[in-house]
Parts: structure tokens; sequence; C-alpha cells
């Protein structure tokens, strides 16, 4: 008994050997469903990454109401946010800030007075996810004398839904790609099965069971399985090392993105764990498939 995972095993390489075509479609199928996840899969957690990246670099702003007292606003949101930098900005100051942001283009400002904006108080919270962001903001709302807070919540919020949109979408996407892939393996090792199937009547005849005769073809199918996640993976590391650099350099909202943002180990490891599942799959659907029939 101990020998027949190394007997299998040698069997599925032999077989393999035998018919490199079926085992190169169904290695080369795999590939190609591996690399199109991995690829949506790394996008989508770079953009989950950077979306946690610009939330903490987000200033959360408290617009006063006309007439509120903004020293006690102050003191109100600074007991609220321990820890955290806090600054009051009167009207007249936001004002400057604005026509020092617009630069050549604050002639537009000319003729509105300080009264055109409210006095605000400025919570600097480094580090902050969206979901505190989100919470904090709740909390600062309720405060007497404020009428609106932002922390860049109109966007933050779209590009929010549209990632989990994106990653619900990703995972019809995989379970489609997983069962046409397992479809396609199934049908081109169905041709290894079948060029066999002389051998496998003499099997069966000298009381080879079922799982017996059909364990080297599921052995083939995880074998392809996992070369498939092997060349997916290193296909992709190529397309990071390549591509990342150049973004980082190229657009600056991007700059703080790692390697391990975008392919994170687990990331990796689902890769071959999902290509070894799928030849299994596919392997099991075409050996089934036939012993049926014998």
């Amino acid at each position: 008994m101990r020998i027949r995972p190394v007997y299998f095993t040698r069997r599925a390489l032999e077989g393999m050997a035998r018919g490199p075509y079926v085992a190169l479609v169904g290695t080369a199928t795999i590939f190609v469903a591996l690399f199109a996840t991995g690829l949506l899969a790394g996008v989508l957690s770079g953009a989950e990454h950077l979306l946690a990246a610009w939330v903490g670099e987000v200033r959360i702003s408290v617009y006063l109401s006309p007439g509120t007292d903004l020293g006690a606003a102050h003191a109100a949101v600074s007991a609220l946010t321990p820890g955290r930098e806090v600054r009051a900005v009167p009207a007249a100051a936001a004002l400057r800030q604005l026509s020092q942001e617009l630069g050549d283009s604050s002639h537009v400002l000319d003729g509105v007075g300080p009264g055109a904006l409210p006095d605000s108080v400025d919570v600097l919270a480094p580090g902050i996810g969206l979901e505190e962001a989100r919470a904090l903001a709740l909390r600062l709302k309720a405060l007497p004398g404020v009428f609106d807070v932002d922390y860049g919540n109109a966007w933050l919020e779209k590009l929010e839904l549209f990632v989990s949109r994106a990653k619900f979408a990703s995972v019809v996407v995989f379970a489609a790609l997983a069962l046409a892939t397992a479809v396609l393996v199934g049908n081109s090792l169905r041709l290894a099965v079948f060029a066999r199937r002389e051998e496998i009547e003499i099997l069966k005849l000298v009381g080879a069971t079922d799982s017996f005769v059909s364990a080297p073809f599921l052995i083939e199918g995880l074998l392809e399985g996992v070369a498939g996640a092997a060349l997916a993976a290193l296909a992709l590391l190529l397309v990071q090392a390549g591509l990342l650099p150049r973004l980082r350099s190229a657009i600056p909202l991007v700059s703080t993105l790692r390697f391990e943002d975008t392919l994170p180990s687990a990331l990796l490891l689902g890769l071959f764990v999902g290509g070894a599942a799928v030849g299994l799959l596919g392997s099991a659907l075409a050996v089934v498939r036939t012993l049926r029939k014998a």
C-alpha cells in the first residue's frame, strides 16, 4: 500500500508522456483561466489597498453653521477625537487657502468675501479606515452647530461600491471559468482515457476497482492543474515586475502600492489550490463518464 501513490504518480507521468498534446492542452487551458482570474484579483487587491491608503490621507472637515462659536466647536471636536490633530479654520483663512490652491485661477474669487465660506474645524486622521472615518463623521455631525462633515466621502464611497461590486463579479467570473475549464480539461483527458481503453478493460477483467483504474488519471489532472497554476503565478509575477514600477513612477496616486499589495501570498496560494481543484474535477468528469461505459 505504501508504494501505490508512487505507482499511480508514475503511471500518470507515463500517460502524460505518451499523450503530450492532451497534457499541454489541459495545462494551457488551466493556465489561461487562472491567469485571467489572478490578474483581476490582483487589480482588485491593489485597489483595496489604495482605497485604504487614500482614506488614511483624507482630511475630515467639520463645517459650522453661521453664528457657531469656533473655539467651542474646536474644543468639542477635540474631545471627540482624542489623540488626533485638530485645527480651527476661520472663514477668512479658508478663503486664503482656496485662493492659494487655485493658483493662477484665483482671480475667480475677486469680490468674494469671507462670509461666502463657513468656519470649519479640520481633523487630521492619518491611517484611518473608511468605516472608521464614516463612523467618526456621523459622531461629528451630531455635535451642536455642525451642518456638514466632509471626508471625501462622495468619491470614496463610489470607489468602495465599485470595488465591492467588482469583487462579487470576480467570484462569478471565477466560478464560470472554473466550470468551463473543468469541462474542457475533462474533454481533453477523455482522449487520454480513450487511448488507454484496452488497458482499462484488461485491468477491469483482472479485478481492478474503479478507484485503482481512475487514480492515475486523477493524478494526471492534478499535475496539469498545478503546472497551469505555476505558469499563471509566474506570468503574473512577471507582469507585476514590469508594470507596477512604471505605474508608481507615472501616477503619484499609486506610489504607495507595494508588490505584496497586488499579489499577496494568499492569492498565489489560492491559484495553486484552484488549479489543483479544477484539474481534479476535470479528470474526475472524464474518468466517471468513461467508466460508466466500461
